[in-house]
């Protein structure tokens, strides 16, 4: 049997099939400008980014004013993710993780403000190779929004991404995850690019729904808890948008 993000408190298996339970499971909580904005990931740098934003408790964060450090060991990866060396794949992505930056596009009509912002997610990262861990620091900037001390958060179970294997659908599952009081999201062309950090590509709409729209919604509705459908938005002939409408469904891993 793999292994799974965050083991969840309790499962049932049955045949071929694992139900898993989040009650009780991690979660990550962001603010809605940190999931909206575009950044370059791979799969195992979100997986430590997502474990260290599963540290922060937003009802009982301490001072903002202090650096916030999470600590993640091979140990850790292992039972997590698996992996022939785990040790290796936390060290890289730690490594990766400290030269990323995000991109906020402000939304705001006040003359003075930025048209965007960039952050870097960390300020330090301690690695400790005899010890086989990793201590991490987050920026004061990301902190604050982690910490959900702006207006307005969203708090994701981590345990319903543990099987998603393409960063695009993580990205999904986080912008749909939004709107769960909805069930449906609107976001045109040009903000989905964004969010999926394809905008600096030669993709059309039509090569951009194969590569990444549609195997991406394929895998939330295989591994995760969310069920997706989509429809195009079209001004003529042009899809300028996408509409997704989308509920919560039992999650199941299969083996």
């Amino acid at each position: 049997m793999g292994y799974l993000l965050f083991s969840p408190p309790s499962c049932y298996v049955g045949g071929m099939t694992e139900l898993i339970t989040t009650t009780d499971a991690l979660k990550a909580t962001q603010d809605n400008q940190l999931i909206e904005a575009c950044y370059t990931m791979t799969l195992n740098e979100k997986r430590l980014l997502l474990f260290g934003i599963s540290k922060i408790n937003p009802s009982t964060f301490p001072d903002v004013n202090k650096p916030f450090k999470f600590e993640m060991t091979a140990q850790d990866w292992k039972e997590q993710f698996g992996g022939d060396n785990p040790w290796l794949m936390l060290k890289r992505s730690g490594e990766k993780l400290m030269g990323r930056t995000l991109t906020l596009h402000s939304k705001t009509t006040e003359s003075n403000a930025p048209d965007k912002t960039m952050l870097n997610w960390f300020e330090e990262a301690k690695f400790h190779n005899k010890q086989g861990r990793v201590v991490i620091t987050f920026t004061r900037a990301v902190q604050v929004r982690l910490a959900g001390m702006l207006e307005q958060f969203t708090t994701i179970d981590l345990l319903a991404v543990s099987q998603l294997t393409s960063t695009h659908a993580v990205r999904l599952y986080e912008l749909l995850s939004q709107f769960k009081s909805t069930g449906y999201r609107v976001i045109s062309v040009d903000d989905f690019r964004f969010a999926m950090d394809v905008v600096n590509t030669n993709k059309g709409t039509k090569e951009l729904k194969r590569a990444v729209l549609n195997p991406a919604i394929k895998q939330l509705n295989e591994k995760s808890d969310l069920f997706c459908t989509v429809q195009d938005i079209k001004d003529g002939r042009t899809i300028t948008g996408f509409k997704f409408v989308f509920r919560t469904q039992e999650q199941k891993k299969l083996f």
